[in-house]
């Protein structure tokens, strides 16, 4: 548990500092289905910068370019 607290802290500080202020409006953020990816702070966050949010099927790693390294 206090793992996935570390990773959804990280991960709204990130989306927060790093990439919310470089998005426009109307754009769509792309995201796996990790836990924390879904809570509703990460939702609030980019509803905030007027963009979108689209999670990709689950078990589709042929969709997530990471998995291509």
């Amino acid at each position: 548990m206090k793992e996935l607290v570390t990773c959804r802290l990280v991960f709204e500080q990130w989306l927060s500092e790093k990439l919310l202020p470089h998005l426009k409006p109307g754009q769509t953020v792309i995201l796996d289905n990790a836990t924390f990816h879904k809570s509703e702070k990460i939702r609030e966050l980019i509803k905030s910068a007027q963009c979108e949010i689209q999670y990709l099927p689950p078990l589709s790693p042929d969709l997530n370019e990471i998995e291509h390294y």
